[in-house]
């Protein structure tokens, strides 16, 4: 059984997520991000097909780590990044700003499948204060 976590990065697929990134060239790390969103936009029937919201937990986290505001993430992805090779963004996100924001709401608003398997009212509330302040940090980018 993997692990699942309230965090962005707290979850084995996130982590398998970031590693598949990082084994791909800095420059095209942000096309492969633009091109998750589009996907999970345009096509929500992928969802747990071709994508699973952890992962689009962890790239629009990693996408706000890139902004402003995202500076703890950074700290996160540096510690996480001692254990094993973790994809970091070559410069600014501020582009992916508005789909991963839009993304993350898909996948992790109120009512997203993200919040379905939380078993405890903290884990929830975590789960719940991890979008909401992602978002944050997205939507004053945009």
């Amino acid at each position: 059984m993997g692990t699942f976590g309230t965090g962005p990065f707290s979850s084995d697929g996130a982590l398998d997520f970031l590693e598949e990134l990082a084994e791909q060239p800095p420059e095209q790390r942000l096309d492969a991000l633009r091109h998750m969103f589009t996907d999970v936009l345009a096509n929500r029937d992928l969802l747990w097909r071709e994508y699973f919201p952890d992962q689009v937990v962890a790239a629009a986290a990693l996408v706000a780590a890139a902004l402003p505001g995202g500076k703890h993430l950074q700290h996160r992805l540096a510690e996480l990044s001692d254990a094993t090779d973790i994809a970091l963004l070559p410069t600014s996100a501020l582009d992916l700003a508005a789909p991963a924001l839009e993304s993350l709401l898909f996948v992790a608003g109120p009512d997203g499948p993200w919040h379905k398997g939380w078993t405890t009212n903290t884990d929830k509330r975590d789960a719940q204060r991890t979008v909401h302040d992602l978002a944050a940090i997205l939507r004053a980018a945009i």
